[in-house]
């Protein structure tokens, strides 16, 4: 390490008390999605600080025409904002999305607080991913005060929905040219770990529709939910033969995992039926969360769902069984060997100290937006990286990163954008 990037990492310690301003900042307003009715409120406090550290911004708003199709209770406008900071260099994108998930469970601590307790920081979207925002401005800010040149042009795409998935702001951005050079993701953890590829997503919607009519009398009606049994059977028939495919990628070593390779995986999420006891159900409905591996594509997963539902139609004394998909996601596959990848495993390690006998690569279940990037640029090599871990409880109750691990991941984008 030399001087100028020992001085600009002196400094990042030196500024940890403005590190946690920036995430109380970015964690104190609650861009739950949905409804996501806050980004704009998110903005007004973060553009005025890339203003200040010399980029150009730009709101971009999506319109209400390329989202119309979500069936989620969504308001507001879905604006993103694009910050640039130029000087006639290879660009790199710099993603980190706006949104979280709603908190529904109970927390110990303050959800949108962004309140530190025995070293680490608690909050909705510390980890996942609204802390990666306080990142990038206190990289750029510890780079400018050590006169460290970033070897790129700055494109900053703090963008919206990709909780939510089927037009992430991201997406938007990437077809109206906005995304350049190579992108880099600020998603992801401090763990020794390089994510090969992600699954692709997919939500089916299956109403039965029956004749409700007095308990007592049954026979009188059509019962929705008993309707629903053989769509039930034949998609858990469908469910025991999707979950035995492998991808070629591996996958979790969780020891509880079904194969050391990635697998789809097939979810009955959701199920409604009936108002009352004494009413036969005139509807029932499912919801199915299918998650799908870079070997299957969506027209083939959405056939077979259709396929095992038109089966069930000829053994259903339903009235009708209407099915629909929700394209969430698509999946991706990266390549590890990229020199992208390679220059973010060599800053990790560089500031966490990882052998490389304690790195891991293997792809995940979840779902990104950058398979959406992916689509649209035809990069395969993205890198990933953000504040939190595995145990940083994304999604749960009392998510948080560790104020040590904050600091690093500052460092890590220093390294990575300029030595």
């Amino acid at each position: 390490m030399n001087e100028q990037e020992q001085k600009a990492f002196d400094l990042v310690e030196a500024n940890e008390a403005k590190l946690l301003e920036r995430y109380k900042t970015v964690i104190g307003v609650d861009t739950s999605v949905p409804p996501g009715d806050t980004y704009e409120e998110l903005i007004d406090k973060l553009e005025p600080e890339f203003q200040r550290l010399g980029f150009k911004t730009e709101r971009v708003t999506i319109p209400e025409s390329e989202y119309a199709h979500i069936p989620l209770p969504l308001k507001g406008p879905r604006t993103n904002l694009v910050a640039t900071r130029s000087t006639g260099k290879e660009p790199i994108t710099i993603y980190a999305h706006m949104d979280v998930v709603p908190v529904e469970e109970a927390w110990t601590e303050e959800p949108f607080g962004a309140e530190v307790k025995d070293g680490k920081i608690y909050g909705r979207g510390t980890a996942d991913m609204k802390g990666a925002i306080a990142s990038v401005l206190t990289a750029v800010e510890c780079m400018d005060e050590a006169g460290v040149e970033p070897n790129f042009d700055l494109i900053v795409c703090l963008c919206t929905d990709e909780e939510i998935g089927g037009y992430p702001g991201i997406e938007y951005l990437a077809k109206q040219g906005y995304v350049k050079g190579h992108m880099l993701c600020l998603e992801g953890g401090q763990d020794p770990m390089t994510w090969l590829g992600s699954a692709g997503s997919v939500d089916v919607t299956i109403t039965v529709t029956g004749e409700s009519c007095h308990s007592g009398m049954n026979y009188l009606g059509i019962n929705a939910i008993d309707a629903m049994i053989p769509v039930l059977n034949e998609l858990y028939e469908l469910k025991k033969e999707v979950e035995v495919r492998e991808s070629e990628l591996p996958g979790s070593s969780h020891p509880k995992a079904r194969s050391s390779k990635m697998t789809p995986m097939f979810n009955f999420a959701i199920i409604n039926g009936g108002v009352k006891s004494n009413i036969v159900p005139a509807t029932s409905t499912l919801l199915i969360n299918r998650r799908f591996i870079p070997e299957e594509t969506y027209e083939q997963v959405t056939q077979e769902i259709q396929d095992a539902v038109d089966r069930a139609k000829e053994k259903s004394p339903a009235r009708a069984i209407d099915v629909s998909f929700y394209d969430v996601y698509p999946a991706m596959k990266l390549d590890p060997n990229g020199p992208r990848m390679a220059k973010m495993k060599e800053s990790v390690q560089l500031v966490q100290g990882y052998s490389d006998e304690e790195w891991k690569a293997f792809a995940v279940a979840g779902s990104t937006d950058m398979a959406n990037v992916q689509q649209v640029m035809g990069w395969t090599d993205i890198p990933f990286r953000g504040p939190g871990r595995m145990t940083s409880r994304a999604h749960g109750a009392d998510e948080h990163v560790y104020v040590e691990d904050a600091k690093a991941h500052v460092k890590e984008l220093i390294h990575y954008l300029a030595f």
